[in-house]
């Protein structure tokens, strides 16, 4: 198969996407527990108690906070424009994507609070995985989405749409050389 540059815009669907529930599961829960942990070695009395309600409370309110960002998100789409060539996969978020990260980057800044910024700061609007560092790659066949696991770093969401899927599978197989189930 011979490969020029392969273009298209997809539409993730964040609340079905297991990778991103997991990291999503995995980043938040790390922070509650240390929470956890840094009230439990400076209280004196009930610990447990106080400890447990810290995190009730503080697991509470991320919910909830995520529930607001993932039903925005929900309502304007999470869509990515994706560019595929023999060297690797480019991503950037659409315009109206990135206007809404955009505004919870700025709303974040004028609230003050340090661990609200680095949140907004750290979020991307665009990615790139080249095939030689490719890892291994996982096919969610039902939600059209490839996992590119890279040698160092964060997964590659390659979603695609039902016209490039199997094509973006074939070109993913051959240039990474790796089983693409």
């Amino acid at each position: 198969m011979e490969l020029s540059t392969l273009a298209w815009t997809a539409r993730l669907a964040l609340l079905r996407n297991r990778l991103i529930f997991k990291q999503t599961l995995l980043v938040f829960g790390i922070a509650i527990l240390a929470l956890g942990l840094l009230i439990f070695l400076i209280s004196e009395e009930s610990r447990w108690l106080i400890t447990l309600q810290v995190m009730g409370i503080t697991a509470g309110i991320i919910a909830g906070l995520l529930v607001i960002v993932i039903g925005l998100l929900a309502l304007i789409g999470y869509e990515q424009h994706f560019v595929l060539d023999t060297t690797g996969v480019r991503s950037t978020l659409s315009r109206r994507t990135k206007l809404f990260f955009r505004t919870v980057r700025i709303a974040s800044l004028l609230s003050g609070r340090v661990t609200a910024m680095g949140a907004g700061l750290v979020m991307h609007t665009s990615d790139h995985i080249r095939w030689q560092d490719v890892e291994r790659v996982e096919v969610d066949r039902q939600q059209r989405v490839l996992t590119l696991y890279r040698k160092r770093g964060s997964p590659f969401l390659l979603v695609c749409g039902p016209e490039q899927f199997n094509t973006v599978c074939a070109i993913a197989q051959q240039q990474t050389g790796l089983s693409v189930g």
